[in-house]
């Protein structure tokens, strides 16, 4: 299985957890007061942070770790090799 592969599996898994757990925290702490909200709301509200702290803390922070430990290179990185001169 190639590097890229490998991180990406790593990066689903990762989220997906990542993901179980947050939830998990929301409705453990605010569980009794979203139960009062309808349905459609409480599905806006979860998601809402949800999405907001999975792209703004959870997710740079994975992408970095997953990416060291599969050893694919980081977005933007130029590949190995790319910046040497070729000599005639």
């Amino acid at each position: 299985m190639s590097a890229a592969v490998r991180a990406r599996l790593a990066m689903t898994l990762a989220a997906w957890l990542a993901a179980f757990a947050v939830v998990m925290l929301l409705l453990a702490l605010f569980g009794d007061l979203l139960a009062a909200l309808p349905l459609a709301a409480r599905a806006a509200v979860i998601s809402g942070v949800l999405v907001t702290v999975m792209v703004n803390l959870v997710m740079p922070r994975l992408s970095t770790v997953i990416s060291r430990w599969a050893g694919a290179p980081r977005p933007g990185t130029p590949p190995p090799g790319a910046g040497e001169r070729v000599r005639s």
